[in-house]
């Protein structure tokens, strides 16, 4: 995978957040293999609202908050 694609895969996922339902926050992750990912924080993942397997190539993998995340 060609991580120089990774910045604008990144920043189309940023996009989600108050767009997508649920969406919180969005990072860089990595695969057991090394691989980088695109994660995806929800507050719930049933109240999720609906999101690509792959962005830019990169897998989404989606994660539970538990709750809001409120900035310190």
């Amino acid at each position: 995978m060609n991580e120089s694609k990774l910045p604008a895969a990144l920043a189309k996922a940023n996009a989600w957040i108050g767009h997508v339902a649920g969406v919180v926050a969005v990072g860089q992750g990595e695969q057991p293999d090394g691989a980088p990912t695109i994660d995806v924080w929800v507050t719930s993942l049933a109240e999720a609202g609906p999101l690509p397997d792959e962005v830019g190539g990169y897998v989404v993998r989606v994660r539970e908050t538990g709750g809001p995340i409120n900035a310190q």
